[in-house]
């Protein structure tokens, strides 16, 4: 079993390094055989405590192949690592296929907010968290940076939106804390993220430095809801977010603020659990107070853990700024010894089990069934004018700017034979001109997927041509146009006219697959809404 040192014997350095979370470079490749020079760093000459994978650290394909590196990677740490990783489902997974991706969290509040209710929701959000943990732990990986707890009460967030539950803080709460059992129980550490809130921004946080503007009174009744909660619960770590919000603190954002992190979270709200910094790296920090002094002072303000995902030669400025600061008496070393306590207690509960035997999750068909069942109660019928199902159409035309077009398109061919479709996307096909589109009138309905714009994707929609391309469509076929949103429910704000609206929160196969069941009539979907469209009746 590993073994966690008691802090009295760690040295200055020992103890610096058990409060850093770094990430490093390098895509994995089948070839891959050990872990790259920046790891081996990390690890070892600099000794952090967590690490951190992200997408181009893994093969998914391969799964035993990163769970040798991160073997390899715990031979060289002095003391057992967290390894961390953001396996949220929906939008945001590390890993893909054969890993199960889930259909995301506002999926969860779609069937919490429907027929099946909330006591549904949270078996489901709990069922799947479980499953998630099972196969994260089978390769090494035992903290996840999930739940999302931020309620997304702004409908022009563009990094949060369907990675949140949705906009009901209770709703959120009770989700996050199924959610969190879910990872606890079965031993992979929980993360709720991002602290006090991202829900109520038009800004991402990774480009910019955002600001919630609400008063106290408000931040209470709706942000800090779900923090309450799955602090009640007993979370064992709590992300902070990189975002001003002036009624707490007027001149520093909350990752930096001794007012947000040990006023508010540590002294008023009493959280006594491990709390990490969201990466330093993003430009909310890095283009304001720098990533190497803003970890001095996330931990000056009460983080236990520096996040810093990229950079070698950032990761050792970190080092060197802590360091000085401890020496210098600005970070006081009791300050830094209260947090290495909180990440040896964290370990101590989540690493005290010997890693799992090699087993494929992954290959569980109850895994296979939970993800299969999610998407399917989540699938939202927003407006019906009588167009779903489609049975009684002989010719189907499936259009769409995205390429998840393709798959869907394949499941839609299971359930009707006269299916095509039409990608007007301008990356590799052309960008044909949209007033210019011939044939339509030989098809007798059509389905068009629409997706906001995604800036961390290769894809890119112009909103305006899709949002012209959904009135042709309307023009061609009234009340036989079928429009599924298959990220944004607010989608439906550019195009308000739509008699037939159609609701999925993401693109990943298993709820592509079920938008094509429920149009079809394979199945009734029984979902609401967990978010209001403004401007839509």
């Amino acid at each position: 079993m590993p073994t966690i040192p008691d802090i009295s014997s760690l040295t200055l350095d020992q103890r610096i390094g058990q409060t850093l979370c770094f990430g490093w470079q390098g895509r994995t490749s089948a070839e891959s055989r050990s872990i790259s020079i920046q790891a081996r760093e990390i690890a070892q000459r600099m000794g952090v405590g967590s690490v951190v994978l992200l997408g181009r650290n893994v093969n998914s394909a391969a799964p035993f192949q990163t769970r040798a590196m991160l073997d390899e990677l715990q031979s060289l740490a002095e003391i057992p690592l967290f390894v961390a990783i953001d396996q949220e489902g929906g939008s945001v997974n590390r890993f893909h296929a054969p890993f199960h991706e889930f259909p995301g969290s506002m999926a969860l509040g779609a069937i919490s907010s429907g027929e099946l209710g909330l006591a549904a929701g949270e078996l489901y959000a709990r069922r799947q968290a479980e499953a998630q943990a099972r196969e994260l732990l089978a390769v090494g990986i035992n903290w996840n940076f999930a739940p999302v707890v931020d309620v997304n009460n702004n409908p022009d967030n563009p990094i949060i939106g369907v990675r949140s539950y949705g906009e009901d803080p209770f709703l959120v709460a009770r989700l996050g804390c199924a959610a969190m059992r879910g990872y606890q129980d079965s031993g992979v550490l929980a993360c709720a993220k991002h602290f006090p809130g991202h829900g109520d921004t038009n800004v991402d946080s990774h480009l910019a430095l955002p600001t919630v503007s609400g008063d106290r009174a408000r931040i209470d009744s709706v942000e800090l809801v779900p923090f309450r909660a799955v602090m009640l619960e007993g979370i064992g770590a709590i992300m902070t977010t990189h975002i001003l919000f002036p009624e707490l603190d007027p001149i520093r954002p909350a990752t930096i603020s001794h007012a947000i992190l040990t006023g508010l979270l540590r002294k008023e709200m009493g959280y006594d659990g491990l709390l990490i910094t969201d990466c330093l790296e993003m430009n909310a920090i890095a283009d304001t107070v720098g990533t190497a002094r803003g970890a001095v002072e996330a931990m000056k303000a009460g983080a236990d853990t520096v996040l810093v995902c990229h950079t070698l030669e950032t990761q050792r400025e970190t080092v060197q700024s802590i360091s000085e600061a401890v020496e210098s008496g600005e970070l006081p070393e009791s300050r830094l010894n209260e947090a290495v306590e909180r990440v040896l207690a964290a370990k101590r509960r989540f690493l005290a089990n010997p890693p799992l035997a090699l087993c494929e999750p992954w290959r569980d068909p109850a895994h296979i069934s939970i993800e299969s069942e999610i998407a399917r109660a989540s699938i939202t019928v927003v407006r019906n004018s009588g167009a779903i199902p489609l049975k009684q159409y002989s010719r189907v035309l499936i259009a769409s700017m995205h390429p998840a077009i393709d798959a869907f398109s394949r499941f839609a061919r299971r359930h009707a034979g006269a299916v095509e479709s039409l990608y007007v996307g301008p990356e590799s096909r052309g960008d044909p001109d949209l007033e210019r589109l011939e044939g339509l009138e030989r098809y007798d309905a059509a389905i068009v997927l629409t997706c906001p714009q995604e800036a961390w994707t290769d894809h890119q929609i112009d909103q305006e041509s899709q949002a012209r391309m959904v009135r042709i469509f309307a023009s061609a076929y009234g009340e036989n146009l079928i429009v599924a949103a298959i990220r944004e429910p607010y989608d439906l704000r550019r195009f308000d006219r739509i008699s037939n609206y159609v609701c999925t929160y993401g693109y990943r196969g298993c709820s592509l697959e079920a938008l094509a069941g429920a149009l079809f009539g394979v199945f009734t979907p029984s979902a609401n809404l967990p978010v209001t469209i403004p401007g839509s009746h």
